[in-house]
């Protein structure tokens, strides 16, 4: 079974892949996802990050370092994505499905995501997710959002779809709503210009 099994439209498939998918090499003090080398931070650390900024003055500047993060790491998903598919079939052409399972499937911590709405030709996503690492206990309006989730998924879309998506947070459990939310195009003028 490979990476790209976690993808697969046969949940069989998906099952299979799973199998194994984290490994420990405690020889080497490193961590494998599918056979990427990841880091494991606790849930707080984004948490943390904002607060230290927030304390220097400097929250404006962390949310927009969170989203070119986000984004980068997003994009190298999926690439992987795309690259492993290319390898394994010979096609990179990704339907509905796959992309579906791509993003929903994806189980890196950051929540369970929701593609709600896909438009292939469009190419504009519709996302929600209940349980956002990044949202942390409701502030109010003013509250924080998922910067870090928000650019992982306009990269991992962007790469996925094959265009550069920016998206929007409509809602954000750390402003009290339900869910967080996102919608994501090719036509939407980011608030930052990156």
């Amino acid at each position: 079974m490979s990476a790209v099994d976690r993808y697969s439209q046969d949940s069989f498939k998906r099952l299979l892949g799973a199998v194994n998918s984290v490994s420990f090499r405690d020889d080497t003090g490193e961590v494998e996802y599918f056979g990427e080398k990841v880091v494991i931070l606790r849930k707080e650390s984004f948490q943390l990050f904002r607060q230290e900024l927030i304390r220097r003055n400097a929250s404006g500047t962390g949310n927009l370092i969170l989203g070119i993060v986000g984004r980068s790491v997003g994009r190298a998903e999926g690439r992987t994505i795309v690259s492993k598919l290319a390898r394994e079939t010979g096609s990179v052409t990704l339907s509905s499905e796959y992309v579906r399972n791509a993003v929903e499937e994806t189980n890196l911590g950051y929540g369970k995501i929701l593609l709600e709405s896909l438009e292939l030709t469009a190419k504009a996503a519709g996302i929600t997710t209940e349980n956002s690492f990044e949202a942390g206990p409701a502030t109010g309006p003013e509250g924080n959002g998922c910067f870090f989730l928000l650019g992982y998924l306009e990269g991992l879309l962007s790469e996925l779809l094959g265009a550069e998506l920016r998206g929007v947070e409509s809602s954000c459990k750390s402003r009290g709503d339900q869910v967080c939310t996102f919608r994501l195009t090719r036509n939407l003028e980011s608030r930052f210009k990156i």
